[in-house]
């Protein structure tokens, strides 16, 4: 038996994973919450500012610093009231993976996570558990490995669109700038594992004078640098509505099949209606599941319509 089924391929719509990596003080935060406004905006055109805004949920490992924003103006946009909470250590896996649920739950559906690097190199996070295990070195890795795909998962499975920032490594190089030596900070790589970038669709690089770069896109909208502003979100919601909206097909489906499935029942039902020998076999058959007609399965139903040879 084949276990592969083949299709034909077809785009399907599609919930944003966008990393913004960048040194301290490069603008990642801001630039996370006007990106997830500009998403937010495209997708309900017609609420205003102050609902858009509900609609945006961020967990913040930097001391508060998202709220410092909050309330200010930067061009035309004035960042509103988002729903907040203030991530403290210890920065285990799960604990990130609950914060993202309980933003989710509470009705965010733009979920920043500012930032993604205490998970690898911060108070409870892998580096420092790793420094605490027993034994062999390179074998502790290995058991660490699975952390890696619980964040990647936690970051996938949420159903919402995700924007999660990544600290770097910073370094100084000595720039000639009218003559003068000045020195420029620039950043690495980021405070992650190795190779994190590559779970994300779109990575943004965020220098010191706030312009961002395109290290990784698979919508090909970006190129050369630019600052990110609303219409950065804007543009990659609409590239990501794109394509077939694979979960109302499915609710479609499961409305098609629930309605037929009634129909069904109710045609048993009416053949058996007034007929003993029928109706015995009905009955039986709810005694056997203890369950009513109504309320069987497909299985079930499909069953009953053979044994009373047809509807």
């Amino acid at each position: 038996m084949n276990e592969f089924e083949v299709q034909d391929a077809r785009r399907e719509k599609q919930k944003a994973l966008i990393g913004l990596v960048g040194p301290s003080g490069s603008g990642k935060s801001l630039s996370a919450l006007r990106l997830a406004f500009g998403i937010a905006r495209e997708a309900y055109p017609d609420l205003s500012d102050e609902d858009v805004w509900k609609k945006i949920g961020a967990a913040d490992t930097e001391h508060k610093r998202l709220l410092t924003y909050q309330g200010q103006t930067f061009g035309d946009l004035s960042i509103g009231s988002f729903k907040y909470i203030d991530f403290s250590p210890p920065f285990t896996t799960d604990r990130y993976r609950f914060a993202i649920e309980a933003l989710r739950k509470a009705g965010a559906e733009i979920i920043i996570v500012d930032s993604l690097s205490h998970q690898w190199q911060g108070e409870g996070g892998v580096v420092e558990t790793h420094g605490g295990m027993q034994g062999n070195s390179f074998q502790n890795w290995g058991k660490l490995a699975p952390e890696t795909s619980k964040l990647t998962k936690a970051l996938t499975s949420a159903d919402v669109h995700m924007i999660v920032t990544m600290r770097v490594k910073s370094d100084y190089v000595i720039e000639l700038i009218d003559g003068k030596n000045v020195p420029k900070k620039v950043g690495l790589k980021p405070v992650q594992k190795d190779d994190m970038e590559y779970e994300f669709d779109t990575v943004f690089n965020i220098d010191m004078e706030h312009q961002a770069r395109i290290s990784k896109d698979i919508t090909n909208l970006f190129e050369g640098e630019f600052q990110i502003t609303e219409e950065v979100g804007s543009k990659l919601y609409r590239y990501l509505e794109l394509g077939v909206d694979v979960q109302a097909e499915e609710r479609e489906r499961r409305e098609k099949e629930e309605q037929k499935l009634k129909d069904s029942v109710k045609a048993i039902r009416k053949k058996a209606k007034g007929n003993e020998a029928l109706e015995k076999i009905i009955t039986d058959c709810e005694f056997k599941t203890s369950k009513q007609l109504e309320v069987f399965n497909k299985r079930e139903v499909d069953r009953v319509i053979e044994l009373i040879g047809g509807i």
